[in-house]
């Protein structure tokens, strides 16, 4: 240890001493000879960290179900406008078979409405289908145990009695009209009531008036369809006529005069809606084709193709088909020796031997056969001779009601022409 101390201190001696100043501090301010400082270098900015990366949130879940509403248009079905949406092909088939228990496909008409609701599967859960003419009577499709099933609803209306009164300044159906109410009105009252004491054609005047008490079927606030017409009465110049609604002896509601007279008779007037006559029973008539005098033993009624024809009274066809120059034709038989044909038309709805009652549809109107164009032309023949048939019902009288229920129907009746002299007494009900 003393060695080493010894050494170091010679080292010590051996070296000389430094006759330099001291250390000294070195300014970095900035010179008068103008040099400029070095920028500074920029701050490291800080790194952005990696976005996360991991599991995506997963999708907003779809609803349970999804529904479609759509009107059908003209040329429509339900097939084709659910196509349009997508609808698969095995649900539609499901559906049609489900519907056609219930109702027929074929009878949509444009406007009516529906709406469909389906699962994610894309598997019908409910089908809606509501009629524009019957808004009260849709029908419903339900899935029930992995089944359609198809029922008919029934929905109550609200019925409200309404009073009428109109004067005949050119035809019964204008008058009505310019009074606000619709062609369905005059149908009822041309033919339902007088369908076989009053002939349209012939009989009214200008002057002529009509009364009537009436209901209007309401849904929800809207107009649905009419009622009953529960009296109408009619004052003319040629005929006076008063329709009163009322059970007749089997239940079954009728139409009665003030005498309680049924207003019904063997035959009916005309046997369709249309009271547009063309050309009228003459034994001398000028035949537009053949150009020369044949007689015309019927009357012709003008009317679009396809206008319904009914049967003026019951009976049995003896005939539907072809018929040379009448065309397609249907002949029934009456009773009392009576027949009645149809001719010219279009189609034919019955077969031989079926049996009909009055005013049941047989066919259409066409122009089939030798005609001109499309109209009904309509015979009657009792014994092999033909009769004028605007001409039939001269002089029959209706069944009366039996005497027993003459007083309650005085009674229904008072009570009716009371509310048409005081239609403040209306009052609106329920029901259909």
């Amino acid at each position: 240890m003393a060695l080493r101390l010894e050494i170091l201190s010679q080292r010590s001696a051996a070296m000389p001493a430094s006759s330099a100043p001291g250390p000294t501090l070195v300014s970095f301010a900035p010179t008068d000879s103008g040099a400029t400082r070095a920028p500074a270098p920029a701050p490291i900015a800080e790194a952005t960290p990696p976005p996360f990366v991991g599991p995506l949130p997963p999708p907003p879940a779809k609803p349970a179900t999804w529904t479609v509403t759509d009107t059908l248009r003209r040329g429509d079905s339900i097939y084709l406008s659910l196509k349009k949406h997508k609808v698969p092909e095995r649900q539609l088939a499901l559906l049609d078979l489900a519907l056609r228990k219930v109702f027929k496909p074929a009878q949509v008409r444009p406007d009516d409405y529906y709406a469909i609701t389906l699962d994610t599967n894309d598997v019908i859960q409910h089908f809606l289908y509501t009629p524009t003419a019957r808004p009260d009577q849709p029908v419903e499709v339900a899935l029930r145990d992995s089944l359609l099933v198809g029922r008919r609803l029934t929905l109550p209306l609200e019925r409200r009695t309404q009073i009428l009164t109109v004067a005949i300044e050119d035809n019964l159906s204008n008058a009505i009209s310019q009074a606000g109410e619709g062609d369905a009105l005059s149908a009822l009252l041309f033919d339902r009531i007088y369908s076989a004491v009053i002939d349209f054609q012939l009989d009214p005047r200008r002057g002529d008036r009509l009364s009537a008490v009436y209901e209007k079927l309401y849904l929800d606030g809207r107009f649905v369809r009419y009622g009953h017409v529960l009296l109408a009465n009619y004052e003319g110049q040629q005929v006076k006529k008063i329709g009163i609604r009322y059970p007749d002896g089997e239940g079954v509601e009728s139409y009665f005069d003030g005498k309680g007279e049924s207003l019904g008779r063997m035959f009916l007037l005309k046997p369709l809606t249309i009271n547009r006559i063309t050309s009228r029973f003459n034994r001398k008539r000028f035949h537009p084709i053949l150009k020369k005098r044949v007689p015309h033993l019927g009357t012709d009624y003008g009317a679009p193709t396809g206008t319904p024809v009914w049967t003026t009274a019951r009976g049995k066809i003896t005939y539907a088909g072809r018929k040379g120059s009448y065309g397609k034709m249907v002949e029934v038989t009456h009773q009392n020796g009576y027949r009645t044909r149809y001719a010219h038309l279009s189609k034919i709805y019955v077969r031989n031997g079926q049996r009909v009652q009055q005013q049941e549809r047989i066919g259409a109107v066409g122009a089939t056969g030798r005609a001109t164009g499309p109209h009904l032309h309509y015979e009657i023949i009792q014994n092999g001779r033909h009769i004028n048939p605007q001409s039939i019902n001269r002089g029959a009288t209706g069944q009366p009601l039996a005497k027993d229920r003459l007083p309650a129907f005085v009674q229904h009746r008072d009570k009716l022409l009371q509310l048409l002299a005081s239609p403040q007494r209306l009052t609106a009900g329920s029901g259909d």
